[in-house]
């Protein structure tokens, strides 16, 4: 397992922050959380502001704000199965992009 040292550029701060999002949406699809916790931990407006304040990646709120989404749909419905079916998918895809960027760029720091 590789573990940054640091924050550079924020840029590992966001690959953290995708994986506990991703971690949240999992635990919704499981049933192991409901969505006001996991309202509580990421799927505000709250956090979209503050996230947009740190300037974090457009992608990483957009997320954020499609999460948000699920507050309005039955949980037992198809539609919000779905929905975080397609958040966990996303949340999947912007995080290889992370690791494979941070892979292929020159970095030191890191503990193996």
């Amino acid at each position: 397992m590789v573990i940054p040292k640091s924050f550079e550029d924020g840029y590992d701060f966001e690959t953290m922050l995708l994986t506990s999002i991703l971690g949240t949406f999992v635990a919704l699809k499981e049933d192991l959380i409901s969505y006001r916790q996991a309202e509580s931990y990421w799927l505000s407006d709250l956090t979209a502001e503050i996230f947009e304040e740190l300037k974090l990646s457009q992608k990483i709120i957009s997320l954020i704000q499609q999460g948000m989404e699920l507050k309005e749909m039955d949980v037992d419905s198809d539609e919000f199965q779905n929905k975080v079916d397609s958040l966990i998918a996303s949340s999947k895809e912007l995080i290889s992009r992370h690791y494979t960027e941070y892979d292929s760029e020159i970095h030191t720091g890191i503990i193996n």
